[in-house]
């Protein structure tokens, strides 16, 4: 036998040594008839087989693949449907939604930091009940169809290890927070570097959700809250879904939770230290899953569990919200579909959007359960540390700041044009649903374009990319050589509030902001001083207003007044020669905005 051949064998052989040992493939370990109310969370095979047989208990259910993940395993997604039919793939379940808008839409995703794994046991466990009740399960899927995907990150699910959720009280094992290519999912919905982020928006948008939950555990400050949650931000969903959250869905479920001996606070995004001194509102950019969603009209909740409460007492809460939510949903279906037709309408008049937040110093008053806590002498480091005391728990009134101004607002054009060389960014584009229309031929066009007026990157890689903050964007209208191929992207259309924040560069994450359009902001073409002297030379001898421009600016710039190089960069600028394309953002817009 071959050398190579004898090498292929021995490493296939040793692989699936491997993956049975690590992946846990024995018979009994795949049972699906596993408890959800110990100190142990699924495997990725178990908990595929027990969905699996959730499947098969119920006409109305499906399991279908919506896409693969990093580390080459599908991801998928279980389906509860009365609309009839059988459901097999995505473009079935595009078809099922589509023929009935009027039905509503819950999407659960869970695992999407698989250390976090309270969604999964507490889905298996709400959906087995609820499947098993013919009644509750008839009421439910009269208003709703249903979607819940088991394990969104299965190459961390694989990497199952005890301990990586540093002082976490339990599950016995759990996946790694990273995927296979160690990207962090809930920064990767716009940006989209893994296959993970295709899958998940090919479901969302074929599923077309209107109420969206993600389900995690959170660290930071102790408590007594088994729940937190963080919704939509008001303020950042706008004026339709905004003050429905905040007035309306937001405070019944905090009495929904309250009613099944769940209290639940605000996520606790602490103002110092401990929340004695306040809380915050977390600004849930489009990066993250439910910032995400909002971008087409989805009621978002990203359910946060306390790692500190033990893991069944994380499982219960979890399954308490899921269901708080559907019960929601089942008494309020009108409201919710009215505040979507409302988000609808306001887009289809919508002239101007906010793509920028900041915190403001308003906030309002809620009550709030605490851990007293102290700083004390640490015997490791011999400096103070802090230290809860879960013995003794105060109650009191702590300010809740989650008010949010729009400090960057943009006019919508009537078009946007994509040059086809940005395929990155078409197909991200394309897999978001938005209608791109190509040009037929090569033609010149007038446009309006935007010039980066100073832009700053990160110093270090985050989530595999620099991060740029854009100063100032400066407009004027240019001719612009087009290609047949080049894409006309129109306001008019459902992907606009999406459109607005990926493709605006100051948004907060633009596709300028995550970098891919880094290529365009450098100088290509450049020149040789010694050569450019008598260029410069002859430049300010022919040209009276050039000379006296130059020299006014080299009195104003201390800099340059006293850099011969500076001086030349700034005449070859003034010259015929230089590009004119430098920091040139490659996304044009009409020259009219949107009426």
């Amino acid at each position: 036998m071959p050398l190579i051949t004898r090498l292929n064998s021995f490493v296939l052989t040793a692989a699936l040594l491997v993956a049975e040992v690590v992946l846990g493939q024995s018979s009994s370990s795949s049972d699906p008839a596993v408890d959800f109310s110990d100190n142990r969370t699924p495997t990725w095979q178990e908990t595929v087989a027990a969905f699996e047989a959730l499947a098969e208990l119920h006409p109305l259910a499906h399991f279908i693949e919506v896409g693969m993940s990093d580390v080459g395993r599908p991801i998928h997604a279980f389906i509860l449907s009365n609309q009839g039919g059988a459901i097999g793939s995505l473009a079935e379940l595009r078809s099922l939604r589509g023929s009935n808008a009027e039905k509503l839409g819950l999407l659960v995703n869970n695992a999407i930091h698989p250390g976090e794994p309270c969604g999964v046991d507490a889905s298996v466990a709400w959906l087995r009940e609820l499947m098993g009740d013919d009644i509750a399960l008839k009421r439910v899927l009269e208003t709703m169809d249903i979607a819940v995907i088991p394990m969104y990150n299965v190459g961390g699910a694989l990497n199952r290890n005890c301990c990586t959720r540093t002082n976490q009280d339990g599950p016995e094992e759990y996946g790694f927070r990273g995927n296979a290519l160690n990207l962090d999912l809930n920064r990767d919905f716009i940006k989209m570097d893994s296959r993970n982020a295709f899958a998940f928006v090919n479901l969302f948008q074929a599923f077309a959700p209107d109420v969206f939950i993600d389900t995690h555990t959170t660290n930071g400050a102790d408590y007594p809250y088994e729940m937190t949650l963080i919704a939509t931000q008001p303020d950042k969903a706008g004026p339709v879904i905004g003050p429905f959250i905040r007035n309306e869905m937001g405070p019944a479920l905090y009495a929904s939770m309250d009613e099944r001996s769940v209290p639940m606070s605000p996520y606790v995004y602490s103002m110092d230290e401990t929340p004695e001194s306040g809380i915050r509102g977390f600004l849930e950019t489009p990066r993250y899953s439910t910032g995400y969603g909002v971008l087409f009209g989805a009621i978002g909740f990203t359910a946060e569990a306390h790692m500190l409460k033990p893991f069944p007492v994380r499982v219960h809460a979890t399954k308490q919200f899921i269901e708080s939510t559907v019960s929601y949903m089942v008494l309020h279906t009108n409201r919710i579909r009215q505040i979507r037709q409302e988000e609808k309408m306001r887009w289809k008049n919508a002239t101007e959007v906010p793509v920028r937040w900041g915190l403001t110093d308003n906030f309002e008053e809620i009550e709030f359960q605490g851990y007293a806590s102290r700083k004390e002498v640490s015997p490791v480091t011999g400096e103070l540390r802090l230290k809860y005391d879960r013995t003794s728990t105060w109650e009191r009134v702590i300010p809740y700041y989650n008010e949010y101004d729009a400090v960057q607002v943009t006019t919508i054009p009537a078009f946007w044009v994509v040059p086809q060389a940005w395929r990155e960014v078409i197909e991200r584009l394309r897999a978001n649903g938005v209608h791109l229309e190509p040009i037929p031929t090569d033609t010149t066009m007038a446009l309006r374009v935007g010039e980066i007026k100073g832009f700053q990157s990160s110093s270090r890689p985050y989530e595999g990319h620099h991060m740029n903050k854009v100063s100032q964007v400066q407009w004027e209208v240019q001719p612009i050589q087009l290609f047949a191929g080049d894409f006309v992207v129109p306001a008019d259309q459902a992907s606009l509030r999406f459109l607005c924040e990926v493709l605006d560069p100051q948004a907060h994450d633009s596709y300028f902001t995550w970098n891919f359009f880094d290529s365009a902001m450098q100088q290509k073409e450049h020149f040789s001083a010694y050569v450019f002297e008598e260029t410069a030379r002859d430049m300010l001898e022919g040209d009276s207003l050039l000379r006296m421009q130059f020299e006014m600016a080299v009195e104003a710039d201390e800099s340059l007044k006293n850099s011969a190089s500076s001086q030349l960069n700034w005449l070859y600028r003034a010259s015929k020669h230089y590009e004119g394309t430098v920091n040139r953002y490659p996304v044009y817009k009409s020259l009219a905005d949107r009426q």
